[in-house]
């Protein structure tokens, strides 16, 4: 093999796992390098100008489930990130008006739930309870190497909490919330972060683990609490690579992998789609499974099973984020004004109903556009005024359930209708916005694939609904545990443990994989301690009085103290 370069380890793209990987094995004193197609590191953890004169967080785009860990492991804040978590978290709307805040302080949220529902305010606070004590069981599972399933059901008997398993993994989103909340808006609301990248829809079963796998996010120790990157979401990727630099590592740009070199049945290397060869030692992919083991290898390298099984590999489940540059705030139903408030700092989600999240995947099974969607916004410039002008905002829709393979042409020939359609649904929320309107940019499933590399337009790069690709299972059996079938090839993708969202749990779980497999401890699991048990808090809050005690306590404003310590995750 001709040598142009040398390494111990070659990454296959500068995505944040990728990035959080090369971080972790450069430290170790591993001469790494990341090789990464696009002109700009980040993979969907990215901020670009896509409408000239404003910066948008492309793709993903709050701070919510990057661990702490990685954060401060990594020396983030030291190597450029700032970020800041707005005092509204969450605005639900619907078109008559009718809304709820979720804010920072509890007693604020739980007074704006009972305003919009009389008694949901204590159902949701048991509910929170609920979803704290599930991300208290799970939160170190995500930085470990993957249990088996039989492991995974034993943390919640060991606890006594088989009850709390059901509701949060086996169960659909709806079940989940329908045991908690009365008010059907309500659960409308709660149940979009179930249908995130899903091929499916509330009824579907195992979809209360995509919302539970949410539920572990944090910021500033504070669970379920997000947060907006200055500069968006490639703040994030900026300083990774920064770090990753500064402690030896190589990071080329618009350096495309074509193959995994393969020699003797190891890898050895790759070869760039310009025909340039790197040697490495080890060789770690952030591309998603489907590709990292059907596309960058040889199929004569993998025994047929192994590739029947990745190419079976369920990347069903797709979402478009469209960028609208906004001259006026959104002006919303019921508030009056256009003038900034409270309504214009949280993620929204408009419209939330069941009965549409149904339609859609109805629509999305056929392959055709649902007449409505619910609609998630986020105007990024309110917290951050860096990423535009003073004239201007920058306004971000998400919408999910959408289908990567259309029953009638492509998305290249109907996005611009689809996002025309889009608009006409915002504006009856926001009708000011219909003449204020600057520019606007779409992300649509096929070009998320296209230009983002992640195939099928799935964000998470495998599906995240049900047990089958989760765990240990995650991708494929084959490769469960960050190694592939061909010795010295491994996956670091969020098509890996524990799945999906900006959280460089797969980046550090496989370098911490490949670190002991160079001490020669093979077999020896890799664990990050597991932060579990009953807190008091836990045990009163699982009987009445100590719900109906815990709910005055929450609601006082006087009391605040003691519910954000009661909001602190484990450490």
């Amino acid at each position: 093999m001709g040598r142009t370069n040398k390494y111990d380890v070659a990454i296959v793209g500068a995505g944040h796992n990728g990035l959080v990987c090369a971080n972790y094995l450069a430290r170790a004193g591993l001469s790494t390098v990341v090789l990464e197609a696009r002109h700009v590191v980040g993979g969907a953890c990215v901020s670009e100008e896509l409408i000239p004169g404003s910066t948008w967080s492309s793709c993903s785009f709050v701070q919510g489930m990057l661990r702490p860990e990685i954060i401060d492991d990594l020396e983030l804040a030291k190597y450029g990130l700032v970020s800041k978590s707005p005092d509204v978290q969450g605005f639900a709307l619907w078109d008559d008006g009718d809304h709820y805040f979720i804010h920072k302080d509890l007693d604020r949220t739980l007074a704006s739930i009972e305003k919009h529902s009389k008694g949901d305010g204590e159902n949701f606070l048991r509910f929170a309870q609920r979803m704290k004590r599930f991300g208290d069981i799970t939160r170190d599972v995500l930085l470990s190497e993957p249990l088996s399933r039989s492991e995974f059901i034993k943390l919640f008997e060991d606890e006594g909490e088989q009850e709390l398993l059901q509701e949060f993994v086996f169960s659909s989103s709806l079940e989940l919330t329908q045991k908690y909340i009365k008010s059907e808006r309500m659960r409308g609301h709660m149940n979009f972060l179930g249908m995130v990248s899903t091929w499916g829809s509330p009824s579907t079963p195992g979809t209360s683990y995509v919302y539970g796998y949410h539920s572990q996010g944090e910021f500033e120790k504070v669970l379920g609490r997000w947060a907006l990157p200055v500069g968006g979401m490639g703040a994030i990727t900026r300083a990774l690579a920064a770090s990753a630099v500064s402690h030896g590592a190589v990071i080329r740009t618009e350096a495309a992998v074509d193959k995994v070199l393969v020699w003797g049945g190891a890898a050895v290397g790759v070869v760039l789609k310009s025909g340039e060869e790197i040697e490495a030692d080890l060789v770690v992919s952030n591309a998603d499974p489907k590709r990292s083991l059907t596309k960058l290898l040889d199929r004569k390298h993998l025994p047929d099973r192994v590739l029947k099984a990745a190419a079976a590999i369920d990347q069903r489940g797709s979402m478009a984020r469209i960028h609208l540059l906004i001259d006026q705030l959104p002006g919303y139903v019921g508030f009056g004004s256009s003038k900034q408030g409270p309504e214009h700092e949280g993620h929204a989600i408009l419209g939330g109903n069941v009965e549409l999240y149904e339609k859609a995947w109805e629509a999305q099974r056929r392959g055709i556009f649902a007449d409505e969607y619910v609609i998630e916004a986020l105007i990024h410039s309110v917290t951050d005024p860096s990423v535009c002008n003073n004239r201007h905002h920058t306004l971000a829709l998400g919408v999910q359930q959408l289908p990567y393979e259309l029953a009638d042409g492509t998305w290249d020939v109907h996005k611009e209708a689809w996002v025309d359609s889009v608009c006409e649904m915002l504006f009856r929320y926001a009708p000011n916005l219909r003449n204020h309107i600057v520019a606007r940019n779409v992300i649509t499933p096929l070009d998320l694939e296209k230009n983002y590399g992640l195939t099928g337009g799935n964000i998470f790069q495998a599906s995240m609904v049900g047990m089958q690709q989760l765990l240990d299972a995650r991708p494929l059996w084959a490769a469960g545990h960050y190694r592939t079938p061909v010795a010295n090839y491994y996956l670091c993708g969020s098509g890996s443990h524990p799945g999906g969202g900006v959280t460089g749990a797969p980046g550090h779980n496989a370098a911490m994989r490949i670190l002991a497999d160079l001490r020669g401890d093979m077999n020896v699991r890799q664990v990050r301690t597991r932060a579990g048990g009953k807190t008091l808090i836990d045990s009163i809050m699982d009987t009445g009085i100590g719900q109906k005690v815990g709910f005055q306590v929450a609601k006082s404003r006087g009391l605040r103290a003691i519910t954000k310590r009661f909001s602190k995750t484990k450490r």
